[in-house]
């Protein structure tokens, strides 16, 4: 059976108590992860989107994870090519900027009403309020259309043909990939720094998104009979993300589905073999859920 919070909608509450629990929050860690630290293990945190804004930044944000810095190779080389071939899908379609400013907007417009709240703290969010103008400045001057650097890379477009082949990528498919194997690292780095740095106001404005989005989430401790929780939510205040935090010793995943109305989460334990099961004791976890 579904378990529903038994107050109503996990975010039907009054809006001033929203506006001022979410100020009292900006910067704030959260009690749970310092304990876990304390204790010498860390935190696992799981994120589901809500609605398709948020599902597109959580994967643009999982594509740019992989071109951390690390040591400038051909392999290194290499990994960059898919995960910038990645980028590229996203950058051709052509509601990507109008998307990214429209979720701008609608924060900005969100935090200009919490500072209203007599609670706001005024700083923290005249701060937050700064950043999204001024990204919102830069994404409206910038002309170039999103990747146009890198489609004009004859590497990049080399490999994006060889992509859908197994071992694709391979030297004597790509003898351009086998010339950069021999080049130094200093000119391997540059070669990459360009292509990132080309792309960075798509970056800044996934991050500046998400950075904002969970800094705004409302936690709570709560339970799983058998591995399952469920809740109504508000419709008219939809959060964006939902969050769940646990020990990251845990051995099992949840499996998260939902909408604007509603939401499900299923414990299923990790196994080598074989499909995994519904998890049948009680889970503890802190839940998430985002104000904006």
């Amino acid at each position: 059976m579904l378990r529903e919070s038994a107050c109503g909608t996990l975010t039907e509450r009054c809006p001033k108590m929203v506006h001022a629990a979410v100020a009292r929050r900006w910067g704030l860690r959260s009690r749970a992860a310092a304990a876990a630290a304390e204790r010498g293990y860390g935190m696992a945190v799981y994120e589901h989107p809500l609605h398709e804004r948020a599902r597109l930044l959580l994967r643009l944000e999982s594509v740019f994870a992989q071109l951390q810095q690390g040591p400038a190779d051909a392999g290194c080389l290499r990994n960059a090519l898919r995960a910038y071939n990645e980028l590229l899908d996203f950058c051709s379609r052509p509601e990507l900027r109008l998307d990214l400013i429209l979720e701008l907007e609608r924060l900005a417009q969100s935090l200009a009403v919490w500072s209203q709240s007599p609670e706001a703290d005024e700083g923290p969010l005249r701060a937050w309020q700064f950043r999204i103008d001024q990204q919102l400045k830069a994404l409206r001057e910038y002309r170039e259309p999103f990747g146009q650097l890198l489609r004009h890379q004859d590497i990049i477009q080399l490999a994006r043909g060889r992509m859908g082949v197994a071992g694709g990528l391979a030297d004597c498919d790509l003898p351009i990939l086998a010339f950069w194997k021999y080049q130094p690292p200093e000119r391997i780095a540059g070669l990459l720094q360009g292509w990132r740095e080309s792309l960075s106001i798509l970056q800044d404005s996934t991050n500046l998104i998400l950075a904002l989005l969970r800094d705004s989430c409302s936690w709570s401790g709560v339970e799983a009979p058998e591995g399952r929780y469920g809740a109504l939510l508000d419709a008219r205040h939809p959060p964006s993300l939902i969050c769940l935090e646990l020990s990251d010793r845990a051995d099992y995943y949840p499996k998260i589905s939902g909408g604007i109305h509603r939401f499900h989460i299923q414990w299923l334990p990790w196994l080598d073999q074989g499909t995994a099961r519904a998890i049948e004791s009680t889970i503890k976890f802190r839940l998430g859920l985002s104000a904006l």
